[in-house]
């Protein structure tokens, strides 16, 4: 395990969440213009789980939660899909699940979600890297991050902070479209690939690759395979308490100073301030346009576009 953290640590993380900010305008740009139009709100809440109990690929939730008491669910980097149901089956019976949808743009989602009048439940603001401190360790039944893991600034730390939070026996579900990142051309979120290669699951990039299996095998059982679908499923079960050494803060905290500097430094810019504006109204207005367009046109679009081979 030395070897991959060792890797891990060499990764210029300040370079990562920097290329992680510069997506927001894209994202927000997508969901406000999803929301816009009836017939994509409609079409997404159309294969939504919502209002259903939950099902997942690959994996029986809602019998491995019944077997849990007061089960807590953790929907983390959702966006604004409501893909996760949010009820439990028993004996031919629903009940409500206590589900928490979480994602780190959850302010900008909130207001779109107030600027459309769509009545969903709001999302709370959390970041899986950081996870455990929106949410106390081994709080959590079953964490779920679907194609959104690849999203984030540091993927392999979103993985580690989930088990943390989970209880002795919980799950970290993982579902992912296998290496996103080169079919999206490294745009906007989308700087980490997830694939699956002889059961085992990689995380990579331009800069590193890493087996997970290796990763976690002191503390956590990892089991990955492909959906018919073709999309990347692991199931990741907590066995014993996460390491302490892969918790460390300290780096956190020089990262996130850091950041909040460059965060106040890009406010006070005037230039970086319209460059953001411009950012998400290019964003916008392609949205736009993209979204306005019938379902299927735009599916036969968007795989004329996207026709990129695998790469490992």
């Amino acid at each position: 395990m030395k070897d991959i953290t060792a890797n891990q640590d060499n990764i210029n993380k300040q370079d990562e969440t920097s290329r992680w900010f510069s997506g927001i305008a894209y994202e927000v740009a997508f969901w406000n213009n999803v929301y816009r139009w009836n017939h994509t709100f409609q079409g997404m809440m159309g294969w939504s789980h919502y209002g259903s109990p939950i099902q997942l690929e690959c994996f029986d939730a809602n019998a491995f939660l019944l077997s849990r008491p007061e089960p807590t669910v953790l929907d983390v980097g959702c966006g604004m899909s409501y893909a996760t149901g949010n009820l439990l089956l028993k004996d031919g019976t629903v009940s409500p699940l206590c589900i928490h949808y979480v994602d780190p743009l959850a302010p900008y989602f909130n207001r779109i979600l107030k600027r459309h009048k769509r009545d969903l439940p709001p999302i709370t603001f959390g970041m899986a890297e950081y996870l455990s401190a929106f949410f106390p360790t081994g709080t959590a039944d079953l964490v779920i991050i679907q194609n959104a893991l690849d999203h984030s600034a540091q993927p392999l730390k979103g993985i580690i902070e989930a088990l943390d939070v989970l209880k002795p026996g919980g799950v970290l579900y993982l579902n992912h479209h296998p290496n996103e990142a080169v079919t999206e051309h490294y745009k906007g979120f989308h700087q980490f690939n997830i694939n699956e290669e002889d059961g085992r699951l990689i995380i990579w990039s331009r800069e590193q690759r890493i087996c997970v299996d290796e990763l976690l095998e002191q503390f956590a059982d990892v089991s990955t395979c492909r959906h018919e679908n073709g999309h990347v499923v692991s199931v990741i079960t907590k066995r014993a308490t996460v390491p302490p050494e892969l918790l460390t803060d300290k780096a956190d905290k020089q990262q996130l100073c850091t950041t909040l500097m460059e965060a106040t430094q890009h406010r006070a810019d005037i230039l970086g301030a319209i460059r953001y504006k411009l950012s998400y109204w290019k964003y916008n207005t392609i949205q736009f346009v993209a979204q306005a367009l019938p379902w299927e046109l735009k599916m036969k679009v968007k795989k004329l576009i996207h026709q990129t081979p695998d790469a490992s």
